[in-house]
């Protein structure tokens, strides 16, 4: 009676090995590709990154030419031309899943693990736990691209750590969807806004002092500043005797300068200097004593120096400063009984307060 049953058992143990054997076991997928090779896309690349992508969901990939009834058949589908578009067929008994990808965008050595991706991707859709053996664990989740467009529509798993870890720019199914590049001359613009940020408009009154060999003169410099250049106007009095008599001096000129920068910046304290070059006229009333004799004049005044200025800032818009220049200047000489009372030419130092308004 044992025996029977041991027999009986064995028979059905037989009869349900025999059913499963015939159950297809899709862990296997075959590739067929182009006959033609694209443009850096080659098979080994392919063949390489779609076999580590396999790895992930748990299938392996077939080799070169060999195709069986029980494998998955991945067939890549394109024109022998360099912007030839490709086609995805991923077919799994009647079931098929089709997807067109644009390589061309790409640099050439993406190419290969970005089709890959797309193609495991197709394979993560087909339902391969219900074709095999029911006791087949479900394969892990779908890679999940970088770009969102090209994820199916109702897919509701989340990302593996190993789809997470692997996904790129390059996964991008069409790779046409890529963030607009910023424009080429939006840099320089930039640079040069913050370039005119600093030129501004700046006007400028000076105290002023100017020291000839026998003369001193004093008065004031007004000066329209913008960015390193200024333009002004002196105006310097002196009035000089002696004992044949006395002589006032009145000098009047327009002036133009360049000053570059040492150190600091224009919104704080500043260090700078330049030329400068300047033409007007000297007026010259003399007057004799008594016993002497006197002789009034005029003449071109012209003059060229070289000058520095340190200015810090008090607020927002006022900044204070001091200057100093040394030139040489070519104007009248003031005389009474031949004695030189005032100087307007030869060398001269200029010390100068300056307060700065800015527009």
């Amino acid at each position: 009676m044992k025996v029977g049953f041991a027999v009986a058992g064995l028979a059905v143990m037989t009869a349900a090995v025999g059913v499963l054997a015939d159950v297809p076991h899709f862990s296997r997928v075959a590739l067929l590709l182009p006959a033609c090779d694209q443009p850096g896309l080659t098979s080994s690349e392919l063949r390489d990154a779609l076999s580590l992508d396999l790895r992930d969901e748990g299938l392996m990939l077939a080799p070169p030419g060999e195709v069986s009834p029980g494998d998955v058949l991945v067939r890549v589908e394109a024109a022998c031309s360099a912007d030839a578009q490709l086609t995805l067929n991923v077919t799994l008994q009647n079931e098929t899943r089709t997807r067109p990808i644009d390589l061309g965008e790409l640099p050439p050595a993406q190419r290969a693990r970005a089709l890959s991706l797309s193609l495991a991707e197709l394979l993560s859709q087909l339902d391969l736990a219900r074709a095999s053996r029911n006791d087949v664990a479900e394969p892990p989740p779908a890679v999940v691209e970088a770009s969102a467009s090209s994820e199916p529509v109702g897919s509701t798993k989340p990302p593996s750590r190993s789809s997470v870890e692997v996904a790129s720019p390059a996964s991008k199914a069409p790779p046409t969807a890529t963030p607009a590049r910023p424009e080429p001359d939006r840099l320089p613009q930039d640079r040069g806004s913050g370039r005119r940020a600093r030129a501004i408009w700046q006007l400028t009154l000076a105290p002023e002092l100017r020291f000839f060999k026998t003369s001193s003169l004093w008065g004031a410099r007004a000066l329209g500043r913008y960015a390193a250049w200024s333009a002004g106007i002196d105006f310097l009095n002196a009035r000089q005797s002696a004992r044949p008599g006395t002589v006032s001096t009145v000098v009047v000129h327009a002036s133009c300068a360049y000053h570059f920068t040492l150190l600091g910046e224009p919104e704080g304290s500043l260090l700078e200097a330049g030329p400068r070059l300047g033409a007007g006229r000297t007026f010259m009333n003399a007057r004799a004593n008594a016993i002497g004799r006197a002789a009034s004049a005029q003449d071109v005044y012209l003059d060229a120096a070289f000058g520095a200025r340190y200015s810090f800032r008090l607020s927002a818009a006022l900044h204070l400063g001091l200057g100093a220049e040394l030139g040489y200047a070519r104007g009248p000489i003031g005389y009474a009984d031949d004695l030189e009372i005032a100087r307007t030419a030869g060398g001269f130092a200029s010390l100068m307060v300056d307060g700065a308004l800015r527009l």
